[in-house]
């Protein structure tokens, strides 16, 4: 009985052992991942000291002789408190979360990679990256020597038994390419579920499911629309419509909403005549969040008076600040639901579903491999086919099928021209910068020291031409076809507004032919802008 409790109290003194073991070691990797915040170290690649400070609030400033060596130590900042956050949104974009998770992430990694972005950037890489590849690849550098310089492999990844890998300028435009997911309806569902609805509901009810604004509304241009009208027995007499069963399935709960929102003030309404912006950008809650604060300074000529000193927020995978000041212009984005998604039916020729018809004849489907690795599992291959107008992503019940065109796909959507608003000295010189930048459409609030203000909506815009049907899809002998991007100078704009105010808050901003411009995917309701 003594040599049992004996071995009993060995066993649980060498368990517990080995459990302060574990845990020390755990605490100590954990330790050794976190940002190193004090000392000297040298950076590869700088052309001159940087200096990295942080205030009480945690918020870097960088101090750098020039551009790319700010970009540096921007990336050796961001990699060492948010890579693993970093390489989720690269992985994200190219449809490669699977080869981090395994086969639960595969359905969504098939979602993503129809869309081929990865395949498709790296036909186009060099109008992406422009003339800023040097400060690309010097804050790719940084990134990479800032995961090098921990102490250990950040811990969720040894939670997950995997090595982080390096950071390439290819990653940075995927980090580009994972805003507009999650911004726009990549899927376009919503256009997709209207289109079925209207074929199944009598006229004035789906007028009712599909309304474009209430009373609410408090657009920059034109009016509000009114509250939509229930139509009349005489119309739709729900007591004849069937009865569905009563099925689960059809309770939904009621999604999150994000929402932004944005005002500028001129001049001519403040106490010392500068301008005020004020941005809350609501993406997705996160901890981390999506945002990196901070402030960069370096001196070059292209800035007022050889200074540049911008602060605002980064987001970590991006050498630029997305939105904040420079100290003579500042400015703030909200997400814009224009249609910036287009159907196009898709009609076979043949029995194998090869070839289908186009404007004046038919052409060949082509067919891509994506191969999804995938971790503890064998690499799954999905084939994309192809049409002149995009991917194949819906299958109908008449065999036709449904080809999805979207900006994102196409050359010219994504550069990092963004990034010269640090060297704006005035809302013109800004409003010339959105007017080339590259990234899903937003709207541009601006304004300057000199009590100027602007609303811009921002990004390379699709120009339709031909016999074009919003929200529907889009039919060979419609010749609806998208022409290329519209000029800067066609994007719907309002400068130095007489009244001194500017607002938007995802809701519809304009009217009448620039809304026919523009298009509807589904603004927010008009109640958080008119509040404004």
């Amino acid at each position: 009985m003594r040599k049992a409790a004996r071995l009993l109290v060995r066993i649980i003194a060498v368990v517990t052992i080995l459990a302060v073991i574990a845990v020390f070691a755990g605490l100590w990797a954990m330790r050794g991942s976190l940002a190193e915040l004090d000392g000297e170290l040298a950076l590869p690649g700088l052309s001159a000291p940087v200096t990295v400070s942080r205030d009480a609030l945690g918020v870097v400033t960088i101090d750098a002789a020039n551009e790319s060596d700010a970009a540096r130590a921007l990336g050796f900042v961001h990699a060492q408190e948010r890579f693993f956050e970093m390489d989720l949104l690269r992985r994200s974009a190219a449809g490669e979360l699977s080869a981090l998770f395994g086969a639960i992430a595969i359905e969504r990694d098939k979602q993503i990679r129809i869309h081929r972005l990865r395949a498709r950037l790296r036909e186009h890489i060099g109008d992406i990256t422009g003339d800023r590849l040097p400060v690309l690849e010097a804050y790719r550098d940084g990134v990479n020597a800032g995961v090098l310089a921990l102490d250990s492999t950040p811990w969720p990844y040894l939670l997950l038994r995997a090595d982080p890998q390096p950071w390439t300028v290819e990653d940075t435009a995927l980090a580009g390419y994972a805003m507009f997911f999650d911004l726009q309806d990549e899927s376009n569902s919503r256009e997709l579920a209207l289109w079925r609805i209207r074929e199944v509901i009598p006229a004035p009810l789906y007028d009712l499911v599909a309304t474009d604004g209430s009373e609410w509304d408090a657009p920059l241009f034109g009016e509000a629309r009114g509250n939509p009208v229930l139509p009349g027995a005489d119309e739709v007499d729900l007591r004849k419509l069937p009865v569905p069963e009563e099925n689960d399935d059809y309770a939904v709960s009621e999604p999150a909403a994000p929402g932004s929102n944005n005002f500028a003030v001129a001049g001519s309404r403040t106490a010392d005549g500068r301008a005020i912006v004020a941005n809350d950008m609501h993406l997705g809650l996160g901890v981390p969040n999506i945002w990196f604060r901070a402030r960069l300074r370096w001196t070059d000529p292209r800035a007022p008076g050889g200074q540049v000193d911008v602060s605002g927020f980064t987001l970590p995978g991006i050498p630029a600040v997305i939105v904040g000041s420079n100290t003579h212009v500042a400015w703030g984005f909200t997400n814009s639901y224009g249609d910036w998604l287009d159907f196009y039916r898709v009609e076979f020729t043949d029995a194998d579903r090869l070839r289908y018809r186009v404007p004046g004849g038919e052409a060949a489907l082509r067919t891509d491999s994506e191969w999804i690795e995938v971790k503890g599992g064998e690499p799954v291959e999905l084939k994309v086919r192809e049409t002149r107008w995009g991917p194949i992503t819906e299958e109908l019940d008449d065999g036709s099928a449904l080809a999805l065109r979207w900006t994102a796909q196409l050359p010219g959507a994504l550069n990092f021209g963004l990034a010269d608003m640090a060297f704006a000295a005035n809302l013109d010189q800004g409003l010339a910068v959105a007017d080339v930048a590259g990234i899903p459409a937003q709207n541009l609030v601006i304004g300057d020291r000199h009590g100027r203000i602007a609303w811009r909506l921002t990004a390379q815009l699709p120009e339709r031409a031909g016999e074009c049907t919003p929200g529907q899809p889009l039919r060979v002998e419609q010749a609806c076809r998208w022409a290329g991007w519209l000029s800067p100078t066609e994007n719907p704009s309002l400068v130095d507004p007489p009244d001194g105010i500017l607002w938007t808050a995802n809701a519809r901003v304009v009217d009448g032919q620039a809304l026919a411009l523009v298009g509807d995917a589904g603004y927010a309701n008009g109640a958080r802008a008119r509040q404004i």
